[in-house]
């Protein structure tokens, strides 16, 4: 039987002298958004969070916890020019995840991250929200863990 090369392979074969590359064997970082005690927002209201990733982190997949809230209600995670504010993906992380009912668990529904992608920064970049579907409730508690792996 072939065996098969992986992309971890592949580039570990690209980088002379090296074993592995940063972004397959390197230290995981963990930036957490969490949303004021008390807030209101609107159908469509974005939230910066000041959270830098660096130029070259691998995405991995992110971890929400929320409190129950409106129905309809959603959140998006996305990526932003870390200088400029541009949009680059308004739903890299997280894509229109439910907040209507309390839950928590890992969410992989990101257009950077679903159905197994290697998605490394481009560029420095600010994480930031985005509340759709309906009116968020609010004062509803929402932490997000966006794991990624260091450059």
């Amino acid at each position: 039987m072939a065996e098969l090369s992986t992309v971890t392979r592949t580039k570990v074969a690209q980088v002379a002298g090296s074993k592995m590359t940063a972004t397959a064997n390197n230290r995981e970082r963990v930036a957490i958004i969490d949303t004021a005690a008390a807030y209101s927002a609107a159908n469509g209201d974005t939230f910066g969070t000041g959270i830098i990733i660096p130029k070259g982190a691998r995405l991995l997949a992110p971890y929400l916890s929320n409190a129950a809230g409106n129905a309809s209600s959603t959140l998006s995670i996305g990526i932003r020019d870390a200088v400029t504010g541009v949009a680059i993906d308004a739903t890299a992380l997280i894509n229109a995840a439910s907040l209507a009912a309390a839950s928590a668990g890992q969410i992989s529904t990101g257009t950077k991250i679903v159905n197994g992608q290697y998605y490394v920064m481009p560029q420095d970049v600010e994480l930031y929200g985005t509340f759709g579907g309906a009116t968020p409730l609010a004062n509803a508690a929402i932490r997000v863990e966006v794991q990624y792996v260091a450059p």
